[in-house]
């Protein structure tokens, strides 16, 4: 886990892409994932700040949705290696084991609600990103676009860690719970950057 001082949003973008591309496990798609969402609602608040007055509201909202999601993205690394540590207790002991099996259980839930939390904050980035394609000033509407791919990109990739995390947990209502919230989650996102794209390249067409 990074300490407080080696945080990932605190390394250059330089930085980041060479861990992230790195023979470690971690940062992965999860981080890379909040990275996006993070992205888009910069984009959008961009936007909204170049649209002229009327738009504190969008600006505060993008802004806020991109730190939660900043912040994400070194919790995501941090679940991972929670999990990572879980596993690697010891087990030598009936009274470990059963320890243990609870670490990991704990750890692996966390490691799914953390790309869960992307995929819905993701949803809010990409809603400010049709209200800027829509309304923003349209000499920027490419950058509106762009936020919608980042930010559909975003919720996709967390969905694939929330599920490759699923089968390692044995509360089956949360699993039920969590595929049906999923669905509707990439549902709603898919729905919202096809609306973004076709209204951007119609009118840059």
């Amino acid at each position: 886990m990074e300490s407080g001082g080696d945080l990932l949003t605190e390394r250059t973008i330089q930085e980041f892409c060479e861990d992230l591309g790195s023979a470690k496990p971690a940062p992965g798609g999860g981080s890379a994932s909040g990275l996006a969402g993070a992205l888009a609602g910069s984009l959008a608040q961009m936007v909204a700040h170049l649209s002229g007055e009327g738009q504190g509201e969008v600006i505060a909202r993008s802004q806020g949705l991109t730190e939660e999601l900043l912040d994400l993205v070194n919790k995501d690394t941090q679940a991972f290696n929670q999990v990572m540590a879980a596993f690697k207790l010891p087990k030598a002991t009936d009274e470990e084991k059963i320890g243990r099996r609870q670490a990991i259980q704990a750890a692996t839930r966390l490691a799914t609600e953390v790309p869960l939390r992307i995929m819905e904050l993701s949803i809010d980035v990409l809603m400010s990103a049709k209200e800027m394609a829509f309304h923003g000033n349209k000499n920027a509407l490419s950058d509106a676009g762009v936020a919608g791919l980042l930010g559909v990109a975003a919720c996709r990739g967390a969905s694939y860690n929330v599920l490759i995390n699923l089968p390692g947990l044995k509360d089956a209502e949360f699993v039920a719970d969590t595929k049906k919230r999923l669905e509707l989650l990439l549902n709603e996102a898919d729905k919202l950057e096809q609306e973004i794209g076709a209204h951007v390249r119609g009118a840059l067409s």
